[in-house]
């Protein structure tokens, strides 16, 4: 049985001799870089994109119960909101942070009603729907809405189980309600992708 050969360590000493400077010079260089990566998570979180999750069936069957989505909250910075886009939206009233999501229907300026189970604006009846359901409840647009200079008439998909701009406790949503546009279904992994 041959010896153990006994491994002979060397300390950092032996090599060369520890550079304070160089090592703080070092660390700040970490620290800048850390803290360039919190404050892009930072902004990305607060003025690019955020997660939200998809809460009810209103929106069925474009999004569904617990489907978790991104939204784009730049999306409306240099362009306008356009009909049938799905966005996301806090009311002025809800301090709980709590995201509605529904499809943009009317556009500021027309005037929005709903009769015979089908949506008209501007007195003309809108044949190309997202969903081809007949809407069984009018609601505040039994009578003619008028959206102001920045006011959105937004519906669920699911026409006849959604709380959305035909009632008095949402009506109709202005651009400074609106969070940003829904484009991208995280969860579940079934349905990953763009959201049309």
């Amino acid at each position: 049985m041959g010896r153990r050969r006994r491994r002979r360590y060397r300390s950092s000493y032996d090599r060369e001799e520890f550079d304070m400077k160089d090592f703080m010079s070092e660390v700040g260089r970490w620290a800048i870089s850390i803290l360039v990566v919190v404050i892009l998570a930072y902004s990305i979180v607060t003025f690019g994109v955020q997660s939200v999750t998809m809460i009810g069936q209103s929106m069925d069957p474009a999004l569904t119960n617990q489907d978790v989505v991104l939204i784009n909250k730049q999306a409306y910075t240099f362009d306008e909101p356009q009909r049938y886009d799905i966005v996301a939206f806090k009311l002025k009233e809800d301090t709980e942070g709590y995201f509605n999501i529904k499809r943009i229907i009317g556009l500021p300026g027309e005037k929005v009603q709903i009769k015979n189970g089908h949506i008209f604006i501007n007195g003309d009846v809108v044949s190309d729907l997202p969903f081809d359901d007949l809407i069984m409840t009018e609601g505040l647009a039994i009578d003619e809405v008028t959206l102001g200079e920045d006011e959105y008439f937004l519906m669920g998909d699911n026409c006849n189980n959604s709380e959305d701009s035909r009632y008095v406790n949402i009506g109709n949503i202005s651009l400074k309600e609106i969070s940003g546009k829904v484009f991208f279904r995280v969860s579940p992994r079934s349905k990953f992708g763009k959201i049309q």
